[in-house]
């Protein structure tokens, strides 16, 4: 059988206030899900806020312990291109006075730091080059004919004896 209109109107009714009181409801539990978000959403910020100094402060111990290494390795590496330095500079100028030594430039007195070059080659070369600019030194003549040469060294000297004998004697 059909519903009236006043049976309809009452199931209306109740479904309004069934409906009402499950917003009412709905809305209440919806709020209160929303506090509980907004306090889970604190809880996370104060660890967030915490983690992040604690992570700032790592942040910037590391990095002055990676600054403190920084320096000590660049101090590291400037001493070695030193010592590199220094040690291609001894070996060039050992090279240097070994191949003047050997092509005689003592005689000629041209200094070992004349030579120019890189290799041992190079510095041959240019030996080769300077020694043909420049010609051998004539000899020196001999005293031969050249008069009187003068008595031996120490010929004729007083004795120390005779020094004291000749100044007592005055």
């Amino acid at each position: 059988m059909p519903k009236t209109e006043e049976e309809i109107a009452a199931e209306a009714a109740e479904t309004a206030a069934n409906a009402a009181k499950t917003i009412e409801e709905q809305l209440a539990a919806a709020q209160a899900e929303a506090e509980k978000w907004k306090s889970l959403s604190r809880k996370n910020e104060e660890r967030a806020t915490a983690n992040a100094d604690k992570a700032r402060q790592l942040d910037e111990l590391e990095a002055a312990n990676q600054t403190e290494q920084e320096k000590l390795l660049a101090r590291a590496e400037a001493a070695e291109a030193k010592l590199a330095e220094i040690d291609a500079k001894t070996t060039a100028a050992t090279l240097r006075e070994e191949i003047a030594k050997e092509k005689g430039f003592e005689d000629r007195k041209i200094p070992a730091t004349a030579l120019r070059g890189a290799t041992r080659e190079e510095l041959e070369a240019h030996a080769d080059e300077i020694l043909a600019l420049l010609p051998a030194p004539p000899e020196a003549p001999g005293s031969e004919g050249q008069g009187d040469t003068g008595k031996p060294i120490g010929d004729g000297e007083l004795s120390p004896d005779d020094i004291v004998a000749a100044a007592t004697a005055r």
